[in-house]
């Protein structure tokens, strides 16, 4: 007959012993991080393991190692303790406490380039936190913000949501993408007659830029082929050298992947005056809290190299 599960297993103490071993990897380092002593961690795993019938961690040489049945319950452990985290903050605002676990959502370009420097910056300040990332399309990444799927969201166009704050991090041209040996490549800018007769690559048609570089090739008569479409900034960046045409993105982008590259360059063209955007977004609840801040300025840290190379293409476009 199986055992009745003691009425404390459902109390949290249990989940957040049971997570912080998983987390941590021991017994003893997940007491230290509860501030309990080492039996009381045992005591809890050992009432959880009885409650659910079976072993939840292998003991072997001193080490313990969650069982699959353990791994598998960990994803659900984890988002109540962030949803406690989440239900802590509704009741006191502002409150200083780092979420335990970071919720993050962003474009794939931004995961591929920005967002690994990102997470080393926040986890610098933040040793015992833990992610999740994800990647959406933006109707899907307001939703998951609004719903509280998605802590922190970045993308180039502010989410559209009442409950939903959108702080503007930084606002950069577009510009020309080629390779370092390109003819165009002499010069420090680029005419917009210029790129006449070259092969280019363009966003893909659900991009809004993709309009606006049709219409202004069509209004300029620019004959170039198009050789590649795509809707990921990083890919049709490093695709400019493979296929030796000239793609347009933004600066931010494109001073981040040229400095790991130098086959590749940049140029801003005198005729195209697109403007991008990068936004944080965040549910209305964290802002202003420890974790908004410390995220906030992890983006200003790994972008301030890339963002002051632009300074002097600003000053001249404010001229």
């Amino acid at each position: 007959m199986a055992q009745s599960p003691p009425r404390n297993i459902r109390r949290l103490k249990y989940i957040e012993a049971f997570s912080a071993v998983i987390m941590t990897g021991s017994i003893s380092a997940a007491a230290r991080q509860l501030n309990l002593s080492q039996p009381a961690v045992s005591q809890l795993i050992g009432n959880l393991e009885k409650s659910v019938g079976a072993p939840l961690f292998v003991r072997r040489n001193g080490a313990i190692f969650p069982t699959h049945r353990a791994e598998a319950m960990h994803d659900d452990a984890r988002d109540l303790l962030a949803l406690i985290d989440r239900i802590e903050m509704h009741l006191k605002p502002r409150s200083d406490k780092l979420l335990s676990h970071i919720r993050i959502a962003a474009t794939v370009s931004f995961m591929s380039e920005i967002l690994p420097p990102l997470l080393a910056e926040v986890h610098k300040h933040h040793p015992k936190g833990s992610y999740s990332v994800t990647s959406h399309p933006v109707d899907e990444m307001t939703n998951a913000v609004a719903e509280g799927h998605v802590d922190f969201a970045f993308h180039t166009r502010p989410l559209q949501h009442a409950n939903i704050v959108n702080l503007l991090q930084c606002e950069v041209p577009q510009v020309c993408i080629l390779r370092a040996d390109h003819p165009l490549a002499q010069q420090q800018r680029i005419e917009l007659a210029q790129i006449d007769g070259y092969d280019v690559i363009w966003p893909s048609r659900r991009d809004p830029y993709f309009q606006y570089y049709r219409d202004l090739f069509s209004r300029n008569r620019l004959n170039s082929r198009n050789v590649l479409q795509s809707p990921y900034a990083n890919f049709t960046i490093r695709m400019s050298g493979v296929l030796n045409a000239l793609s347009f993105n933004n600066a931010l982008m494109a001073s981040i992947v040229c400095r790991s590259d130098d086959t590749l360059t940049w140029r801003p063209v005198d005729g195209i005056d697109a403007r991008t955007k990068f936004y944080l977004s965040f549910p209305e609840v964290l802002s202003g809290t420890e974790t908004q801040l410390l995220v906030q300025n992890s983006f200003t840290a790994v972008t301030a190299e890339a963002v002051s190379h632009l300074a002097w293409l600003n000053s001249d476009q404010a001229q």
